[in-house]
């Protein structure tokens, strides 16, 4: 039995979990009906705190680890030959395109379908916390990002004097000569970031008991209104998801120079793959396959797409822009200015690129931790999306394997020259 329940993916035990849980809080007594069983639910929902709590301390030791090696892995990817020097540079650029069109996309949404007050308190409940302190000024806020003692920093309650530290270790640290040292120091902090996911992989094979008892309480008090809430995020996230992928169609048009006719019959067994497995890396063979049927040659494909695999989640600074936008809205905060939600999306790059040859299910935390402590929103909501981020997860892996190739095609476009145009029929 114990066998059979291993083999279930990890993101169907956290929705069964999700189910039991639910269940049972809408069948209890209505709280403050029955004090007995208040206090009963009350001490289950202990168990999802410290399942909770479990989760948020693995947060500043793994993003430390992952921000402080990003540079020198950069400086990896980014080396080699004509080919991967664009590659990389085309990543770049559709990352920082993703930015405006994820704030235009995300403004657009919530603005016609807005969060309502029902959806806000039960999500707010399921997360354990009210609204937030009121933010510090700005100036003040502006000064907090650099620390005057790391370790007081680290022992506070925001992560971005950390992120900050740790950008500026790792741009020091690619800076230092080769050697034993700079060997030892980088070998260190990847030991760190390893062990650390491996103590997230524990907390995580506690993620469906720890959801149960987390959303028990809820619906105790709340009835199904956490049902409206978590369904109105998913159909946001998953809209979005799907405006960008008829962008970046266009992009596969317009730069790559490809007949969307050619591209969407090429690329459509490789999103069923895509659809159906959940990854986008493990699809790789058969995007290259793909590419290649589409006319790009194989110096582009053979470069591209790989290293797409490994480092380009287009949908990545978007999501970041999306959630954070979200969560001030379910915590009732001003809207977030334009400035801000540029830093946000920048920031997810770097965090993005950051997680480079990790596994998806188990980043998502440490994504989006940082941004929630920029944002100045509780990490605790966080957690409650990651309950349903698989559905959402679904478009967004079809997203990145159509990205991949498209950068293909970019790539491919410009090692041909400017005047060259596609016209084989693949």
């Amino acid at each position: 039995m114990l066998d059979r329940l291993k083999k279930v993916p990890l993101a169907v035990q956290i929705l069964v979990g999700l189910a039991i849980g639910a269940v049972a809080g809408l069948l209890l007594p209505r709280a403050g009906t029955n004090a007995q069983v208040d206090e009963t639910v009350a001490a289950l929902s202990l168990g999802g705190r410290l399942w909770l709590q479990a989760l948020q301390m693995t947060i500043l030791p793994l993003v430390f680890a992952l921000l402080s090696t990003l540079f020198i892995r950069s400086q990896a990817l980014g080396g080699g030959g004509r080919t991967t020097r664009r590659s990389f540079v085309t990543i770049i650029g559709l990352y920082l395109l993703a930015v405006p069109l994820g704030i235009l996309c995300t403004l657009t949404l919530l603005e016609l379908f807005p969060i309502t007050a029902e959806m806000a308190q039960s999500m707010r409940a399921m997360a354990g916390q009210g609204v937030p302190a009121e933010s510090p000024e700005w100036a003040e806020a502006f000064l907090a990002i650099v620390p005057t003692n790391i370790v007081a920093a680290m022992a506070g309650g925001t992560l971005l004097p950390v992120l900050f530290f740790s950008l500026v270790f790792g741009a020091a640290l690619a800076r230092l000569e080769d050697g034993d040292g700079k060997a030892a120091l980088s070998a260190g902090l990847t030991g760190l970031a390893d062990t650390v996911f491996i103590i997230v992989g524990w907390v995580l094979r506690l993620a469906p008991i720890g959801v149960a008892l987390l959303i028990l309480p809820t619906t105790q008090e709340h009835g199904a209104d956490i049902f409206a809430g978590l369904a109105h995020y998913i159909a946001l996230a998953v809209t979005q998801v799907l405006v960008f992928i008829a962008a970046i169609y266009l992009v596969a048009r317009l730069l790559g120079r490809i007949p969307l006719r050619r591209f969407a019959s090429a690329m459509l067994p490789v999103q069923s793959v895509a659809f159906g497995t959940q990854s986008s890396t493990g699809c790789m063979p058969l995007t290259i396959k793909a590419a290649r049927e589409m006319g790009v040659s194989a110096e582009a494909t053979d470069v591209a797409v790989p290293l797409s695999a490994v480092i380009f989640r287009m949908i990545a600074p978007a999501s970041g822009i999306f959630i954070a936008s979200y969560a001030a809205a379910v915590y009732d905060l001003p809207p977030l200015g334009i400035a801000l939600l540029v830093t946000v999306g920048l920031l997810g790059i770097v965090l993005e690129m950051s997680l480079v040859g990790i596994p998806s299910a188990a980043t998502f935390v440490a994504f989006y931790a940082p941004i929630a402590a920029l944002v100045g929103i509780p990490m605790e909501f966080i957690v409650v999306l990651l309950v349903v981020e698989t559905i959402p997860d679904i478009f967004k892996t079809v997203l990145h394997v159509t990205a991949h190739a498209t950068t293909a095609t970019v790539v491919d476009r410009g090692l041909a020259g400017p005047d060259s145009i596609t016209t084989g029929e693949g």
